[in-house]
């Protein structure tokens, strides 16, 4: 149980953004693929609609590719050319009418983006290689030469650009989930040699794509930049998660989410927060980058969120914000009935039972909540 002074002290507590701006609380609602843009990318009448039901201080739209040759997904916003301003200014502004800030959450989805998609017989990542697919087939994969990583450098630059000409508060750098800015920190996928610059035989190689990306942002516009990143991965260790995000604070971010390879898992399975302890030693390791810090992954009560937010006692241990995807697909204003439900001291955890159905949903045209549809 939480109780109102508490709440307010705590979620309602207004975040203070480097360039003086200022969220209304410390609930972020988390990038998410919706399903909703059109084909083309653009951002008609049906996410819009979308967005202009969802309440937290900040609104972080699903993921844009900055080049087409990035996009992984079906009905993915498009954020990479002049025509696609007038679709994310109409998405600004409504998420700025429910007295939200709005992010563009920026990628290139590297090897995991799609031949049928992008058409490209081939899709490009850090390194040569065979990429399997859900439906079995193969993708493979070209290794971006240097001059090719720095054009997709300059995209996340332009697609910057766009986002603020449209309205937007905000960038958030994609950084994880297999995406291209963690391929490259990731042995896994970046196999290039210790004398390429980008090579994955150093931390510092390794980092280099992603801290490229965020410097060009930086010198591209003039407001506040985070990054999400996984806490870790199969040969990735929190450790080395820790030194990344220390270069990232020095390239400018003024925040770092913490999430992880496996976003959508069930917490009635392995707990709420279910990124806590690899982001807790990222943590240990950044705490003194002037870093504000973020965590995303199966957070469902009040109850966890105030104990993030403050540590449960241990000042060191708190984070500045919280993130929130499916949620508040299931409840967009999830954010306004525990803040009046604090006022009785009978807040109940979020109804999302992370069934994930909300995606398969997606697939067939519009990720929504189905197990409270109509409601």
């Amino acid at each position: 149980m939480v109780d109102q002074e508490t709440w307010e002290n705590t979620v309602l507590q207004k975040l203070e953004l480097p360039n003086g701006m200022e969220a209304s609380n410390r609930i972020m609602r988390a990038a998410t693929w919706m399903g909703q843009a059109e084909e083309n990318g653009r951002c008609g009448d049906i996410i819009i609609e979308t967005y202009g039901k969802i309440r937290a201080g900040v609104v972080v739209t699903g993921f844009h590719y900055v080049m087409h040759e990035g996009q992984t997904i079906p009905r993915m916003i498009s954020n990479s050319k002049p025509q696609d301003v007038e679709g994310l200014k109409r998405l600004t502004e409504i998420i700025h009418s429910s007295g939200c800030l709005a992010a563009a959450q920026l990628v290139h989805c590297g090897s995991q983006s799609l031949p049928k998609l992008t058409g490209t017989d081939v899709v490009f990542g850090p390194s040569d290689m065979e990429v399997p697919q859900s439906d079995g087939e193969v993708v493979q994969v070209k290794a971006m030469t240097v001059d090719h990583v720095e054009n997709v450098t300059q995209a996340y630059a332009d697609a910057a650009k766009r986002s603020v000409e449209a309205g937007f508060d905000v960038i958030e750098l994609h950084g994880a989930h297999h995406y291209g800015l963690w391929q490259f920190f990731d042995p896994t996928y970046n196999k290039r040699p210790e004398d390429d610059p980008y090579t994955g035989s150093t931390i510092e190689g390794r980092s280099k794509a992603m801290v490229d990306a965020l410097r060009a942002v930086k010198n591209a516009v003039d407001v506040p930049i985070q990054v999400k990143v996984d806490s870790s991965s199969k040969i990735v260790t929190p450790e080395e998660v820790g030194e990344l995000t220390k270069r990232l604070a020095e390239a400018g971010a003024y925040c770092v989410i913490f999430s992880g390879p496996k976003p959508a898992q069930n917490p009635k399975n392995v707990g709420e927060a279910y990124f806590l302890d690899d982001a807790m030693v990222i943590r240990s390791i950044a705490r003194d980058s002037g870093l504000l810090f973020g965590l995303v992954g199966g957070i469902r009560s009040p109850e966890t969120v105030v104990k993030l937010l403050t540590g449960d006692g241990n000042s060191t241990a708190a984070f500045d914000v919280i993130q929130l995807s499916r949620p508040l697909i299931s409840e967009p204003a999830l954010l306004h009935r525990w803040t009046e439900e604090a006022k009785t001291g009978k807040q109940e955890p979020a109804r999302c039972i992370s069934c994930n159905s909300c995606f398969g949903a997606g697939d067939r045209g519009k990720v929504k909540c189905v197990q409270f549809e109509g409601e």
